[in-house]
């Protein structure tokens, strides 16, 4: 009598344990789609605000003192050749800054500095107030590679 009365609670405690594992999977399986579908949103929002730093570029109209800033703001991603920068003046044809946006690729590019941008007799001067349309283009993969600059005449 003992050994069965013990089998019948072990087998009563073994159905409530599969119950309670049941149970357990039926709650969190939901919520644990849910966390899924969650965290495609948080990526996408992510790459929402990280391409918020490049919308006043969006073709867009900006000074040539929002240029010059433009190019320091973005000299070290330049250097690093994840974002290329280009400016076309009224005097030259054009110039990349630290890096370059050739077919599908980042390259680095012979102007690193500044210098020749802010000499007023220099062909690549910026001129502060002067007016350029403001273009960003992206990669195969969409991901903004450069940001070009016309100056308007």
């Amino acid at each position: 009598m003992n050994s069965a009365s013990t089998a019948v609670k072990w087998i009563a405690g073994l159905l409530m344990t599969l119950a309670l594992i049941t149970i357990v999977l039926l709650v969190f399986k939901p919520a644990a789609d849910a966390g899924k579908e969650s965290s495609k949103d948080t990526q996408g929002m992510i790459k929402e605000l990280q391409e918020q730093t490049f919308v006043p570029y969006d073709n867009n109209e900006v000074s040539g003192s929002q240029v010059i800033g433009t190019l320091r703001k973005f000299e070290t991603q330049g250097k690093d050749q994840t974002i290329a920068l280009y400016v076309e003046t009224g005097r030259s044809g054009g110039t990349w800054y630290y890096s370059q946006f050739t077919g599908d690729q980042v390259v680095a590019s012979s102007t690193t500095n500044l210098e020749k941008a802010l000499k007023s007799t220099d062909s690549q001067y910026i001129n502060p107030s002067g007016r350029f349309d403001a273009n960003i283009e992206r990669d195969t993969n969409g991901v903004i590679r450069a940001i070009k600059f016309t100056q308007k005449k």
